[in-house]
């Protein structure tokens, strides 16, 4: 590891060198300053800073402001020992040499530690929601410590799912939510839930760090080992006889749900400078999914078992060198399986599925400081999974356009991996300017695909009535090599200077680089960053913050695997019009195969985003932030059958030797504004949390990769609301404390309905997809259903032992969700021929009970 840190910093000592030797030096004087951060580069308002003589006397000693700046200007010229504590961080200890015209500028990384106290939201009572100038201390970011998500009603444990609700989900690109663990992308936390130390969402938007904007980005930070033993255990329990009974379930389904988590941290050395790190859990989820369906003989309504197994081991190892410098390894392993996945509304039980999932992962971790002014951070990661999926039955499938799913089904896929993610970053600090740069490995993965689906083909109809005639207007089928492998890779370079330009005004600038194979421009990809913050006032206590920046996306594995699959040889996709029911041989005959293909003027999409706000202090642990949010996605991926039969009589294809041929293009345009508010801390004594509100509108027309529009000759004709466009949200997490007897954790989320897409169900174009809109009616022309969900915990500490929350500690919580047992509906049909047109046909769960059992010691 060392070596390979050494390799780095030679390849960017220039960048460096000529960066600095640009900057204006910092006025220099005697004494001691310095900036305190975590090893992710956010700083530490509030840390304890001590200098002490060479007899351990204690010289002088302070606290990092609201910047994690320190500064003692008289201490006389001698040796000292620097030594620095904070909460929820391993302290740090190194000599120092001060005197005359040798002024100490120093950086130090706290690592993250384990510790056993009662912190609620946000950050320890003395630095939080603390407007600052520090370009990675935005106030509209949303941020959750472990003990937080103890105190919250955190459905099964899902700290994930729980801060999604603060995502933009416009913003995401093609490959979802990206996952930042300890600085390096991955596909999972890597540890259980209680091993978490805290979760982030729109931390420092702008950096060049990150592929992905704020908004589509989580931020996790795991626990560190520790030098005394700590541990935690949790027992979570949920019966249907305590819940109410689902809104389209006739009778109420029998589930239940067991989950058993735990961590457990110490020392493996006498020193106590390796320690370790264990996480396991084992989930047995009993669920049921609800059928609501229009068959040939009236409605089919059922309760259908969803069980899911799920276990999940973890391992690591951390050696400590002194300095804030440590090294770390870790193993996990995670198995799930999901019996009857996709049954539910429409979807009939044989037409289920079952999954089967696990993966092994390695991390390695390092954090090297150099000097006081040069730090280097590796983390990477190797691993393999395999994601099986296996239909329950192998007939064809009988799809009805909003009416029902049944047959097969012919979803039979596995999906292996062996992927690699990296970064190495490198930090030079100096004066007024923070440097970093290195290189980010989001994927480098040779994987698998084996795709078995539609081997016995699937047909569909327009309405129950073609169904019950036996006059389906479509039958897909599929034949040949369903194998392909292929490598992909993405690389990334990173290149960011943070300048302190004055104490009120900070810059960061910044570049990020692009490459990906199969899908990449000429020219490559770069993408600028800026971002900035003043303070107008000497007080500090008003904030404008702003900044903007360009952030490009990915294909994913899926459309490269396409695009080797569908090549017109190896895996061969019929469409037949109009079949017979059941099809017979001769109708397959001749018949032309799809292709899938590549725009020549293909390019990788990108987003820019621009913001700028307000943030200000309201009392000593509380702000209140005002932003405009704007986006413009260009360039965006859908795909088009350029071989649709033409306007105006759409009958004939134009190439009569091919079937349909998607084309992978980037034409697609998105526009966003966003207005919004956002509070977060502690406004009164009993009380802690955030709450946001967003009033946003999001026009585009496309939905992704895999999307077609509704007539491949006239695109456009699709701009209209986002499928996940949403004018209000209103999002509130939050921690009420009665004194010493219980806590009270609140969730409460009021949405706008999300848009419908209004569909005949027919193939009026001859195009092969029902996805064609009545005359006059613009795409996402419904408006779908509000979401209102609150959810509550009641928590009580039980101390076991004299030393009160400072010892042991059992807690006992009571979770409800949906208390209201307001009728979350999914979404509603917009198929016109169906029967249940314009209304829904599956919903959120009603109100649930939970019994949660904690320990921590």
């Amino acid at each position: 590891m060392r070596v390979r840190c050494y390799r780095v910093i030679f390849i960017f000592g220039m960048i460096a060198s000529l960066a600095m030797a640009q900057s204006p030096s910092a006025k220099k004087s005697v004494g001691v300053a310095g900036a305190v951060q975590d090893t992710s580069g956010a700083v530490i308002v509030g840390a304890k800073v001590t200098i002490a003589g060479p007899n351990g006397t204690i010289v002088t000693q302070g606290v990092t402001d609201n910047a994690g700046n320190f500064r003692f200007a008289q201490v006389s010229t001698g040796n000292y020992t620097i030594d620095v504590t904070q909460a929820g961080f391993q302290e740090v200890r190194q000599s120092i040499k001060v005197g005359p015209g040798l002024p100490q500028q120093m950086r130090i990384v706290l690592p993250v530690s384990s510790v056993n106290e009662q912190v609620i939201v946000g950050a320890p009572d003395n630095s939080a929601a603390q407007v600052s100038t520090e370009i990675s201390q935005n106030q509209n970011a949303n941020s959750v410590d472990r003990d937080a998500l103890d105190r919250l009603p955190v459905f099964d444990q899902d700290y994930i799912t729980t801060l999604s609700r603060f995502l933009d989900s416009d913003a995401t690109g093609t490959n979802g939510i990206t996952l930042v663990v300890n600085g390096a992308e991955a596909n999972g936390p890597g540890v259980t839930a209680s091993a978490i130390q805290s979760v982030k969402i729109n931390q420092n938007p702008y950096t060049a760090l990150y592929s992905r904007p704020g908004r589509a980005r989580i931020d996790i930070t795991t626990k560190g080992g520790t030098p005394r033993l700590h541990g935690s255990a949790n027992f979570l329990y949920r019966d249907s006889l305590f819940d109410a009974r689902n809104t389209f379930a006739i009778t109420k389904p029998s589930e239940q749900r067991t989950y058993y988590e735990g961590s457990l941290t110490g020392p493996l050395s006498h020193n106590k400078k390796t320690t370790f790190l264990l996480a396991l859990d084992r989930d047995n989820d009993n669920q049921q999914a609800i059928v609501l369906a229009a068959g040939a003989n009236g409605t089919i309504n059922a309760n259908v078992p969803n069980p899911t197994r799920h276990y999940f081991l973890s391992g690591r190892v951390f050696h400590d060198y002194g300095q804030g410098n440590q090294f770390w390894v870790g193993y996990s392993y995670e198995h799930k399986t999901v019996g009857n996945l996709g049954v539910g509304g429409t979807v009939l039980p044989e037409a289920g599925t079952n999954t089967l999932f696990f993966e092994h992962e390695i991390n390695v971790g390092d954090v090297y400081v150099f000097s006081p002014k040069l730090l280097n951070q590796l983390h990477f990661l190797v691993g393999h999974y395999d994601n099986q999926t296996h239909s329950l039955n192998e007939d064809p499938q009988l799809l009805v356009s909003g009416a029902f799913t049944g047959g097969g089904a012919q979803a039979d896929f596995r999906k292996t991996e062996y992927h690699f993610d990296g970064t190495d970053i490198v930090t030079y600090s100096a004066g007024k300017h923070t440097i970093k740069f290195g290189v980010d490995i989001p994927d480098i993965s040779r994987r698998a695909f084996d795709d078995f689906t539609n081997q016995a083909g699937t047909y569909s109809f327009a309405s129950l009535a073609d169904y019950q005639a036996s006059r389906p207007f479509s039958y897909l089928v599929q034949s040949g090599q369903g194998h392909v492998t292929f490598l992909e890779r993405t690389v990334a370079g990173v290149l960011e200077d943070n300048i302190r330009v004055t104490p009120n005004l900070s810059v960061a600038a910044g570049v990020r680089y692009y490459w990906q194979n199969y899908f990449h421009d000429i020219a490559h990809d770069i993408a600028p960053r800026l971002s900035f913050a003043y303070a107008p006032t000497a007080k500090g206590s008003t904030v404008i913050r702003g900044g903007a920046g360009f952030f490009f996306d990915r294909s994913g594995p899926a459309a490269i695997a396409d695009l080797l699959h569908f090549n017109g040889v190896r895996l061969k996709r019929f469409i037949l019009e109009n079949p017979t029911f059941p099809v017979t041989p001769p109708e397959l005959a001749g018949l032309p195969t799809g292709v899938v293909v590549l725009d020549p003027r293909q390019r990788m999409p990108y987003v820019i985003q621009y913001g700028i706000g307000v943030e200000q202090q309201v009392n000593a642990k509380s702000s209140l932030s005002v932003n405009y949010i704007g986006s413009r996605g260009i360039d965006l991926f859908r795909s088009v059958d350029v071989n649709a039969p033409a306007p105006p009589d759409y009958i004939a294809r134009p190439n009569p030797t091919l079937g349909q041929e998607r084309q992978l293009q980037s034409e697609g345009y998105q526009k966003s504004n966003a207005l919004e508010i956002s509070f977060r801390g502690r406004p009164v004594p009993y009380f802690t949390g955030q709450a946001q509100y967003t009033l946003g509108k999001t026009y585009n027309n496309t939905s992704g990769i895999t999307y077609f529009p509704a007539n491949s000759y006239f695109p456009r004709a699709d701009w209209s609301r986002s499928d996940n466009d949403q004018r209000n949200k209103f999002d509130l997490l939050g921690t009420f404390e009665v004194r010493q007897w219980f806590n009270f954790g609140t969730a409460l989320s009021l949405h706008s309905g999300k848009a419908v897409n209004i569909t005949t169900g027919s193939d009026d174009n001859h195009d092969s997809l029902p996805i064609d809109r009545p005359a006059g009616v613009p795409r996402n022309a419904l408006y779908g259903p509000t979401y209102i969900n609150l959810d509550l915990n009641l928590a009580h500490d039980l101390p076991l032992t004299k030393a009160g929350k400072e010892g042991p500690v059992a807690t006992i919580s009571f979770n409800s969700f949906n208390v209201l047992n307001h009728e979350n509906d999914v979404t509603y049909v917009g198929v016109i021929s169906s029967p249940f047109f314009g209304h829904a046909v599956a919903a959120q769960p009603p109100r649930r009970m939970q019994l949660d059992l904690e320990f921590k010691f």
